[in-house]
C-alpha cells in the first residue's frame, strides 16, 4: 500500500524513494539489454574501442533518461532534482560493477564523462517527466 501526500491544491505525489529505485532499476534493465545487444554486435562485427565507448555513453545516457523519466513522472514534483538522484545512484552502481568485475578497475577522466552524461541524462529525464501528463 502507497502512501500519498496531498498538496494544497489536490495534486497527488508519491513518495519519491520507491519511484527513485524503480527509475534505477529501470535504467539498469535498459542497460543490461542493450550490452548484451551491443555484445552479440561486437562478436560478428570488428568494431574499434572508440565505437564501443561511444556505444555504452549513448546507452548509458537512454538508459538513465528513460530510468528518470519514469521516476519523476511517478513522484510528480522536483524532477531535475529526483532525476539527478536517479543519474548519480545509477552512476554508482555501474562504477561498483566496474571495481567488482575488473581487477585493475581505475577512475580515468572516462568515468567522469560518464558520471557527468549520467547526471545530465537523469536531469533531463526528469524535467520532463514531470512535464509530461
Amino acid at each position: 500500500m502507497e502512501i500519498f501526500i496531498l498538496k494544497s491544491d489536490n495534486e497527488v505525489y508519491r513518495p519519491a524513494l520507491p519511484a527513485i529505485f524503480r527509475g534505477i532499476l529501470t535504467a539498469a534493465a535498459i542497460t543490461l539489454v542493450s550490452m548484451l545487444i551491443c555484445a552479440l554486435v561486437m562478436t560478428f562485427a570488428s568494431l574499434n574501442e572508440n565505437a564501443v565507448f561511444i556505444a555504452m555513453h549513448i546507452t548509458s545516457l537512454a538508459a538513465v533518461f528513460i530510468g528518470s523519466l519514469a521516476a519523476a513522472s511517478r513522484i510528480n514534483k522536483n524532477g531535475m532534482i529526483n532525476g539527478m538522484i536517479v543519474g548519480i545512484l545509477y552512476a554508482f552502481l555501474m562504477m561498483f560493477t566496474g571495481f567488482m568485475t575488473t581487477p585493475d578497475y581505475t577512475l580515468t577522466a572516462k568515468t567522469l564523462l560518464t558520471f557527468g552524461i549520467c547526471i545530465a541524462g537523469g536531469a533531463l529525464g526528469g524535467i520532463l517527466g514531470v512535464n509530461i501528463k
